[in-house]
């Protein structure tokens, strides 16, 4: 009888323990959208996720008290009975008592920790959410019961922890680091694509980014002039196929706006009352220092898709768009023959890439989290190629930077146009 009785005390010790490590590990999220569904047990067991103390302490005081008890049957009856059977061994009868005593001890040990601990939590762990929910009821009311003992324990608890100056955290905060770990054990497993990983990680990527390490710098762009005609913007509209062009006035230190393609040519005019200036907008201003989200909020305000970045001068040093934006969150979306800047691993494992590859991209293609490997103010692989060097290379130049090797392939003026990359 006495047997019987400790081997139901290990499996309601497993139960207590596996309550415990369900509850403990579960993800919030999934009991508040059972609980959403109506599920009355997940809506008792986010209760108790969110009241550790009440919780720990009931679980605390039912495994104490199975301890105790487990002690009391395997005491001195089913001792006396093992020893009797022990001293029936002549040579062992000497050592009777020390043998009945080890042996229960290591026996109800054993069970104790395989059932009563490591096969239970590992059931736990398996289904969390749904061991949690089963057990939430009954572990409520045995709360409610032992109620006096857990607000002892508590108070008991809070006053050792106030005087060793420990305080509870209130609310467990996740970091980035953690979501983007969650977001690749997910990929990894099936439960998300791998479209949605990189979408999330690029989601956190651009809140690190400057509205200049996203914007077309002003050489870059094709720009009309305010006093061009309707021929001369036709033959530069065809050339490169926009959506909206940069107009200035007389030099391009000099911006006034920009005009939409779809203003100008659906409208019906003759080539002598065309004048660009009727169709000006103007578009939104930043700072070149302006975060990318900020620049994402303007453009929701003002109902623009397109800004002008300016420097610290006031002067227009770029162009940033929502297309640019979007490029950066979920990749190349640029318009119909846009050329993109490019980079191209070739068959001898180097890679050919343009000056105006950008510099957080070139990051990215070579996983290399850290963005403090070197420091200054540019944008594009050409920009840290001149960091590095402090003048202007000559074709054919290698410059050594970390475990890279640049080779300047190709210039146009003093301008960066390809680079060979090689990694060490």
């Amino acid at each position: 009888m006495e047997i019987l009785i400790i081997l139901l005390l290990i499996l309601l010790n497993g139960i207590f323990s596996m309550s415990e490590i369900a509850l403990v590990s579960s993800r919030k999220f999934k009991l508040e959208n059972a609980a959403r569904k109506g599920n009355s047990n997940a809506r008792k067991a986010l209760e108790l996720a969110n009241n550790p103390n009440t919780f720990l302490s009931t679980v605390q005081i039912g495994i104490t008290l199975i301890g105790i008890l487990t002690g009391i049957y395997s005491g001195e009856k089913i001792q006396d009975n093992l020893r009797l059977a022990i001293e029936k061994i002549e040579w062992l009868k000497a050592y009777s008592q020390t043998i009945s005593v080890a042996v229960i001890v290591v026996v109800i040990t054993f069970f104790s920790i395989v059932f009563g601990e490591l096969i239970p939590k590992r059931i736990g762990l398996m289904f969390p959410e749904t061991i949690a929910s089963f057990v939430a009821a009954p572990m409520t009311v045995i709360s409610i019961i032992t109620k006096p003992f857990i607000w002892l324990l508590t108070k008991t608890n809070d006053i050792f922890l106030g005087i060793f100056g420990l305080k509870e955290q209130k609310e467990v905060i996740v970091s980035e680091e953690e979501i983007k770990a969650i977001v690749q054990e997910s990929a990894e497993s099936g439960e998300i694509q791998q479209i949605e990983q990189t979408i999330v990680e690029r989601v956190f990527a651009l809140g690190d980014r400057k509205v200049n390490e996203l914007m077309t710098h002003r050489n870059d762009l094709l720009c009309f002039n305010i006093t061009d005609n309707l021929a001369a913007v036709k033959e530069k509209a065809q050339s490169e196929a926009h959506s909206v062009y940069p107009v200035y006035k007389q030099t391009m230190d000099n911006m006034v706006g920009v005009v939409s393609v779809k203003d100008i040519f659906p409208k019906d005019f003759t080539a002598s009352k065309f004048d660009l200036a009727n169709f000006l907008r103007l578009p939104v201003m930043v700072p070149e220092s302006t975060p990318a989200y900020k620049v994402l909020e303007k453009f929701k305000e003002s109902k623009m898709h397109y800004a002008f970045v300016l420097d610290e001068y006031g002067t227009v040093i770029g162009m940033v768009s929502m297309d640019d934006i979007l490029d950066a969150l979920i990749g190349d979306v640029t318009e119909y023959n846009q050329q993109e800047f490019q980079i191209l691993q070739r068959d001898d494992n180097s890679w050919l890439a343009d000056g105006g590859y950008p510099y957080f991209e070139f990051l990215n293609y070579f996983h290399l989290q850290n963005r403090e490997l070197e420091e200054g103010e540019y944008n594009t692989l050409a920009g840290l190629i001149l960091h590095v060097t402090g003048y202007i290379p000559k074709t054919g130049e290698i410059i050594k930077w970390n475990e890279f090797e640049f080779e300047v392939i190709d210039l146009d003026g003093p301008k960066i146009d390809k680079v060979l990359i090689r990694k060490k």
